[in-house]
Order: structure tokens, then sequence, then C-alpha cells
């Protein structure tokens, strides 16, 4: 791939690259790179004039088992996808107690977790999702301010996450808009915003430590978000992987589950300052 400005030009190399961010409204892409991008599995990413992301664009399915596999998928019972979204609940709040938790001593978010149920029929994670943001980020945060700068920030991080968990549903021959939970007929990606949430407290504890509510993200900013794919969280096993390495094992087991493999997903969690 060729990359130039008026200054400059240079060659990278597309086996080196997850992901790509278009943020500058001046950018010319020719139709083969964007092909060849896709080809190599690669996901585009658009950001629009507030650097929000607009627009994701990854290859189609490239699985020699795809026809079998999204045929397995789709035919899941319901009570087994119910455990698995309990069981992806109840990382993902156990993840943000775990960031709140360096802050301030709070069980509350520890305490929710036992009310979690299969299918999460007690609407848990929204209870979690309200108390945490407050507690976060102060009682006036509201998830809506669009011209709140961490929520652009979250927005951001959530962003590249959920376009790293779509290239890997895509090549593991599973259809991103059929999810667990989520079902949306009017969302391409409800199988990604299912699997997305244990991560997202990665990006939560990189907002409250580095980005402020007045002040505009920068460039480094925006490059950090993208370089925690390479932070680390821990398995069930208690081994460390990176985040890249721990979305591609949450999509593979699911591809198992689908196929009758196995049970359960692989959940990562947050890995602590001290470990």
């Amino acid at each position: 791939m060729s990359v130039k400005n008026q200054f400059t030009k240079t060659q990278v190399s597309l086996d080196d690259i997850d992901i790509v961010i278009v943020e500058n409204q001046q950018t010319t892409i020719t139709s083969a790179l964007l092909s060849n991008m896709a080809q190599a599995n690669i996901s585009v990413i658009f950001v629009d004039d507030k650097f929000v992301p607009s627009c994701i664009s990854i290859g189609l399915y490239k699985n020699s088992r795809t026809t079998k596999i999204q045929r397995s998928q789709v035919a899941i019972k319901k009570p087994r996808l119910n455990r698995l979204w309990r069981d992806i609940v109840y990382a993902k709040i156990l993840n943000q107690g775990d960031v709140l938790n360096t802050v301030k001593d709070d069980d509350y978010l520890y305490y929710l977790l036992k009310k979690i149920n299969s299918g999460d029929k007690n609407n848990v994670e929204a209870v979690g999702a309200a108390y945490y943001f407050k507690e976060l980020f102060g009682k006036d945060f509201c998830r809506s301010d669009i011209k709140d700068n961490r929520n652009i920030a979250l927005n951001y991080g959530y962003s590249i996450l959920r376009s790293s968990i779509a290239r890997h549903i895509v090549a593991y021959g599973l259809n991103p808009s059929f999810g667990m939970w989520h079902s949306s007929e009017l969302n391409a990606f409800n199988l990604a915003d299912d699997l997305i949430e244990p991560f997202r407290p990665i990006i939560d504890k990189y907002v409250l430590n580095h980005i402020n509510k007045d002040i505009e993200i920068s460039s480094s900013h925006k490059q950090d978000l993208v370089g925690l794919l390479y932070a680390k969280v821990k398995n069930s096993k208690n081994q460390n992987s990176s985040v890249n390495e721990a979305i591609k094992n949450i999509v593979s087991s699911y591809q198992s589950f689908c196929l009758n493999k196995r049970e359960d997903i692989e959940i990562f969690t947050m890995v602590k300052n001290n470990e």
C-alpha cells in the first residue's frame, strides 16, 4: 500500500495492518486499495468532522465453511444464547467494578453480579451501567452528551473494538447481523455489539485517566485508543493475552459454540495494575 501527502510517499505492507482509520476529509482511497484491504481482512473506519466513526468497511466472507457455520448460528436455541448472554454481562460488570475500584472502594457492582440470571432478565446490565458511569465520571455525566469530549473518546475507542470484532466475525464465517441478545433489524453488527461488552471497560479506564470533558482529544489520544488493542487482558485460565488476541479467541469460541463443539465462550477480564 502506498501512502503519500504533499511531502512524502511511504510504502506499507498490508500484512502489517489490522485497522485503517481515515480521519482527514480530503483523503483519497482508490477502489483497488479498498478491495485489496478487504481481501487482507483489514477493517477501514471512516470518521466524520467531529472524529466520530461513521462507517466501517470489512470484507465479505472468505471462510470455506460459511454456509454450514451460519446455518448452525441461526439454529441455536434461545436458552443456550441466554446462558451466553448471562456470562457476557457478568464479565462486563466485573470489569466495570474493577475499573471503578481504581477510583474508589465500591462493592455495588460486585453485589450486582449475584443478581445476573440467564438472559439477564433482571436487566442488571442497564442498572450497572447507570450507576457505573455516574460514579466513574461524576453525577453530571451523561452518555448522550455529544459535546462532552469523554463521550467522543469513548465512542471512538468502542468503534475500534467493534471493528476488530466484526472483522474476526467475518473471518470465522459468522454472520455479524445475527446477535445473541442485540437483534435490531437496522443493525448489521448485532453480534459484534454483543461480544464487545466485556471489553468496553478497557476504553473507559483509559478515558477516565487521560481525557478531560472540555479539552478535545488529540492525535496522541486517538493513537493510544487504537493501541489498546494490544493492552493485556486475562482469560479464564489466568493467562494474559492482548485484547486483539482475546477478541480473536472469543469469536473463535463462539463459532465452536454455534457448531455445538462447546457450551460456553472464552470470557476475558481486566488485568489489574499489580498483575
